[in-house]
Order: structure tokens, then sequence, then C-alpha cells
């Protein structure tokens, strides 16, 4: 068993990495679309996960990317006209 000290250090580098690697590879990839609302979708390059899915009811989709955005494209709402990302 390693020395408090050591265990110390290494539990910090370890908190470090994973910190820094969520910083890097969790990005927001599908956003909004509730109610006619603004809506954005990405291409993913690695894992993409549905965070929550409520458009049954007409509410909001929202999924992450474990990995790098490689597109992204944003809408007016769900299935309409595409605009520009900076307005949202």
């Amino acid at each position: 068993m390693l020395p408090p000290r050591k265990l110390v250090a290494v539990l910090t580098a370890l908190v470090l990495v994973v910190a820094t690697a969520w910083v890097f590879f969790y990005h927001e990839c599908a956003a909004g679309g509730a109610m006619g609302g603004w809506y954005k979708d990405c291409s993913c390059r690695g894992i993409e996960r549905i965070d929550f899915d409520h458009t049954a009811a007409d509410g909001p989709l929202r999924t992450v990317c474990y990995g790098l955005v490689a597109e992204r494209t944003c809408y007016r709402d769900r299935f309409g006209s595409e605009i520009p990302c900076d307005e949202l």
C-alpha cells in the first residue's frame, strides 16, 4: 500500500486527468426543439448519448458527445429552416 502522501498525490493527479478529459471531450450535441423553439444538432466523432428526450410530450431533446464535435447545425425549429448558430 502507498504511503498517505503518495496516495493523496496519485488521487489528486487522477482527479485532474479526469477533469481535464471532461472539459475537452464532453460537449452538448443536440439540444432544444421544445414547442417549436430553436434546435441545434451536431456530428459527433465519438460516442453520442441521449441525456434526456421529452419530444413525445413536445419537450426538449438533449444529447451529449463524448469525443469531438465535427460539425454543428442550428435550426429555427426542430424541422425548420437552418439559421446561423451564433444567433442562439
